[in-house]
């Protein structure tokens, strides 16, 4: 099955930086499976509803068109449960995103959000993701309640908002670290003992 992918906000910076400075840096190789509802947008910094462990990748340089003109990932994951997949990261770290749920509703324009704990979330400021919407956590270390920042680079906020129960993941400045780019599909279901062969293409057309 073939798929487009969106490469993110941090992706495409990364590139231009690393065109521009010509210094190192850290290679996105490390894919996170999803199974929400999301569609990819550039402004997302996780999957939609993690599953499981982020699996390293193998990177290479492909030949897709011109010598060398693809940045290729690939890997092979095995599962031990049946699981419907709808979406995919590729980030920086092998580390998972903190998460948490809303405790209350969280309405279009409110600054305050109210979740069931704060977990490993790290001192404020950092970013965490409902949906398709990304906020900046402004105040509330180590507490229930937070002031937010809402749509954070030009992320989407719900115009019907978010219920409570609604599961909340660490973003960038997170052990998140940052994606690099995300795919969303249709459900792709699978049973106890299948595989995927993922390979991820990134073409410099």
């Amino acid at each position: 099955m073939t798929i487009s992918s969106t490469l993110t906000s941090w992706g495409r910076s990364s590139l231009v930086q690393r065109v521009v400075s010509g210094t190192n840096y850290t290679t996105p190789r490390y894919l996170q499976q999803g199974t929400g509802t999301s569609t990819a947008l550039a402004t997302d910094q996780t999957v939609s509803s993690p599953y499981g462990s982020r699996v390293t990748c193998t990177v290479s340089a492909a030949t897709v068109s011109t010598s060398g003109d693809t940045f290729r990932l690939t890997t092979t994951v095995a599962y031990s449960s049946a699981q419907t997949i709808t979406n995919i990261g590729v980030f920086d770290v092998v580390t998972l995103a903190p998460q948490t749920v809303l405790q209350s509703q969280l309405n279009p324009g409110v600054t305050t959000v109210t979740v069931t704990g704060y977990g490993t979330f790290p001192s404020y400021p950092f970013n965490a993701q409902l949906g398709s919407e990304v906020i900046t956590v402004t105040t509330g270390n180590g507490s229930n309640s937070w002031t937010v920042v809402r749509n954070t680079n030009g992320s989407p906020i719900s115009t019907s908002g978010f219920p409570a129960g609604t599961v909340i993941v660490g973003g960038s400045q997170t052990s998140n670290g940052n994606m690099f780019l995300k795919s969303s599909f249709d459900g792709i279901p699978l049973n106890a003992g299948d595989q995927i062969q993922f390979t991820i293409d990134v073409q410099f057309a």
